[in-house]
Formats: structure tokens, C-alpha cells, sequence
């Protein structure tokens, strides 16, 4: 765990850093804050240094609510409802109910250490993929690359592509732990039961 951890830790700085690097193609140009559209910059008129110090804010926390998963978030193997699926699993898990899926993702959960748990496993790997496809689309559309000027007149807005896709990685990666956590859950109860 502890390599996983640090191998996380470092792709999600490194990311990070490449986004800020991509960024600072446009940023420092002449008007380059005009073309920005990080909400804090277009909205806010949030500077370089704001979002330098915004990003190490969110980006330590998203790497404290990953070493709390790692080292300290244990899921509970004592449930009161035993639940047939994954998606039962986590309702009876966030709300000792099996039927509550769907408030997921609306409603905290009753034991408040799972969701931090939670959001620092999903959240490590969504803004990994989220900083790659960011400075990809930075940096094909600052040095003009052809194929890249290909997609954008096909999808017309490749930024609806990026932010979809950062959805999609956010979904899959929290199926994907929930998925797995419901497998130990029932390797516990078989053990338990033999």
C-alpha cells in the first residue's frame, strides 16, 4: 500500500505540475488570462498566484483524504443489513439501508470517515487523468498540431470532451472501489462463515 500510495502521490504531482506548465503557455501570453477558462480565473479574476496556492490547497487535500484511504480507512466487515450487490453494499454501508444507492450522491453518510476514504481513493485517480487530458488539450491547441485542429472541428467543443471524460474516470474509478470492497466484504463473510 504504502508503494501504491507514493507512486499516486507522484503521478498526481507530476500531473499537476505538466497542467500548470501547459497552462502557463497561455497564461503569460499577451491577454492570456482572457482565453483562461479555470472558473476561478474567468469568473473570479483569480491571478497566477491565486491559482498556484488554490491547487496546493485542493491538491493537499485530496493527498490527505488519500493517505487517510490507505493507511487509516478500514471498511466495515460487521454489516446489520447483508447486502447481494455492490450498489447494496455501499447503501447499507453510507446509510445502514439497502435501498439508499442513489442518495450517494446527494446525502453524507452516516459514518463521515467512508466518504473521506472514498473521495481520496476516487479523486487521486480523476484529477491524475483529469491533469493529463488538460495538458494534452493545452498543448496540441498552443503548438497548432494538426490532428488535434481535426478533432476540435469535429466535436466542435473538445473541453465537453475533457470534462465528460473526467465524469466518466469519476464514475468508473468510484465502481471500480466499490466493486472491489464488496469482493472483500464477501471473502470476509466466507472466511467468517467456515
Amino acid at each position: 500500500m504504502k508503494v501504491k500510495f507514493l507512486l499516486l502521490t507522484f503521478l498526481l504531482l507530476f500531473a499537476r505540475g505538466c497542467d500548470f506548465y501547459s497552462t502557463s503557455l497561455w497564461f503569460f501570453q499577451e491577454n492570456g488570462m482572457a482565453g483562461e477558462t479555470n472558473p476561478l480565473t474567468r469568473y473570479f479574476g483569480v491571478g497566477w498566484n491565486g491559482l498556484i496556492l488554490t491547487n496546493i490547497i485542493l491538491v493537499g487535500l485530496i493527498i490527505a483524504m488519500y493517505y487517510y484511504y490507505c493507511f487509516r480507512y478500514k471498511p466495515r466487515r460487521e454489516l446489520n443489513i447483508v447486502p447481494q450487490n455492490y450498489r447494496e453494499y455501499a447503501s447499507v454501508l453510507y446509510f445502514d439501508k439497502k435501498d439508499r444507492f442513489y442518495q450517494i450522491f446527494y446525502k453524507m453518510p452516516n459514518d463521515k470517515r467512508v466518504i473521506i476514504g472514498h473521495v481520496g481513493y476516487v479523486m487521486v485517480r480523476a484529477l491524475i487523468v483529469g491533469s493529463i487530458l488538460a495538458t494534452v488539450h493545452n498543448i496540441c491547441q498552443f503548438y497548432g498540431y494538426g490532428f488535434y485542429d481535426t478533432f476540435r472541428d469535429i466535436v466542435k467543443r473538445p473541453l465537453y470532451v475533457i470534462y465528460g471524460a473526467i465524469g466518466l474516470s469519476l464514475i468508473g474509478f468510484y465502481v471500480h472501489l466499490l466493486r472491489n470492497e464488496f469482493r472483500e466484504y464477501q471473502k470476509s463473510q466466507e472466511a467468517t462463515s467456515i
